[in-house]
């Protein structure tokens, strides 16, 4: 089942129930084209991260934001590649630490507008490059996690 959820009003708009011999990539163009999206900013994570469903998103007049791991090597080691540079910089767009759940947890997320790395063909309409970077420390064991890169 793929669905789409509306953040702000905390609703499901739509679903998709996926075939036995299908998942998610064959799902979220069925959504995409079910809804009138013109304006929205859709989030999908890494299953979705396909230069087709990009195409769809901004065929629907909308934009996107894809979560990116190593089912995308190419885009991946561009964005790593992006990172190593600019987080060298220390550029730094938001900063939070959170007190919840018996941990304590640092998101630090950086951007960049820089796209030389980027295969601007393949990922159309690519605006900014978005990297989270969360360390946590579990109070009850006193055992920091490795830091996950998002």
């Amino acid at each position: 089942m793929v669905s789409a959820f509306c953040h702000a009003n905390g609703v499901s708009l739509a679903q998709v129930k996926t075939g036995e011999k299908s998942n998610e990539i064959t799902a979220i163009p069925e959504l995409i084209k079910a809804l009138d999206l013109e304006g929205c900013i859709i989030s999908i994570d890494a299953m979705g991260c396909q230069h087709a469903i990009a195409d769809e998103i901004i065929q629907a007049k909308a934009h996107y934001i894809l979560a990116v791991k190593n089912n995308q090597q190419e885009l991946y080691k561009a964005l790593e590649d992006t990172f190593r540079f600019e987080c060298a910089k220390e550029r730094v767009s938001s900063h939070e630490l959170d007190f919840g759940h018996g941990r304590i947890e640092n998101r630090t997320c950086y951007t960049s507008q820089n796209m030389e790395n980027i295969d601007t063909t393949k990922w159309r309409n690519v605006k900014t490059l978005i990297k989270v970077v969360s360390e946590r420390y579990d109070k009850t064991n006193h055992k920091a996690e490795e830091p996950a890169i998002r």
